[in-house]
Formats: C-alpha cells, structure tokens, sequence
C-alpha cells in the first residue's frame, strides 16, 4: 500500500498492477473541501468511482452529477472528467482504473506520505507543470487547471 498526495488529494493505492496482472487499480481518494483534480482525459483506462463518504460534483464530458455517499459514477476512457469536493466535510472515494497502470503516474505526479492518516500538500504551480508534462507517456492529458 502506498499513501500519496496528489493534486491537494490524498490517495492510498490498494491494489496495483502487480496484483492484478495489470488488470485494474483500486485506489481511496481523500478530498478536502473544494479539492479533486484538474481536468483531465485518459486514454488507457476506464474508471468507475464510488462515494463513501461526503458530496462529490463529477463533471464528465457535458454532464454534471452531485454524488453522495453510496452513489457511483463511470468515466469511460476518452472523455474529458473531473471531480470535486462540493461539501464541507471531507469526501472519500474508493475508485478503480481498468487496466492498471495510473498509479505509475500518481507515484509520478505525487509525494509520498507517512500514512493514510497524513495530510495531503498543497497542490503548487510546480506540481501541476510536472504533472502536465509528464501525463502524456502515461496516456492522460490534462486539459486546463
């Protein structure tokens, strides 16, 4: 298990590619308020999102959904999503990526932390310019922040 932070976001990699035979990622993402990532598209992979705890606002392609705890959401690759912490409280998602591969670009893109107790870094200029040069060898795009 690896903890994270990402984009302001903490996220724990359960699951990785090298337990999955490269089939799928299982991720928990921790966003406090107003967090979430930039825009973004993936190539590789489909994802699917389950809220379990908090209020979630997933914007996918032209479509706009407020999810709360207990509700689920697919993004299937190639369409431009994002997702944000529209609540007051925390918001935790537990999110799969099919196949496996994306945690590479978190590791990539993130900064490691103590545990899954720990809280996320700021999301600085530095880091989005490094996560948008390096998101294309991982098949994302970001598309503006």
């Amino acid at each position: 298990m690896k903890v994270l932070s990402v984009a302001g976001d903490r996220v724990v990699i359960l699951l990785d590619g090298t337990v999955t035979d490269q089939k799928y990622t299982v991720m928990e993402a921790t966003l406090p308020p107003n967090g979430g990532p930039p825009p973004h598209i993936h190539h590789n992979e489909d994802e699917t999102m389950l809220v379990l705890s908090g209020e979630i606002t997933f914007f996918l392609g032209d479509t706009t959904k407020v999810l709360r705890t207990g509700d689920f959401i697919f993004a299937p690759r190639g369409i431009p999503h994002y997702f944000k912490n529209t609540g007051t409280q925390e918001a935790i998602l537990l999110e799969t990526a099919s196949p496996a591969g994306v945690e590479r670009f978190f590791e990539a893109a993130g900064h490691p932390l103590s545990d899954r107790n720990a809280p996320p870094l700021p999301f600085t200029a530095e880091d989005i310019a490094r996560m948008i040069s390096i998101a294309p060898s991982f098949g994302i795009k970001i598309l503006k922040h």
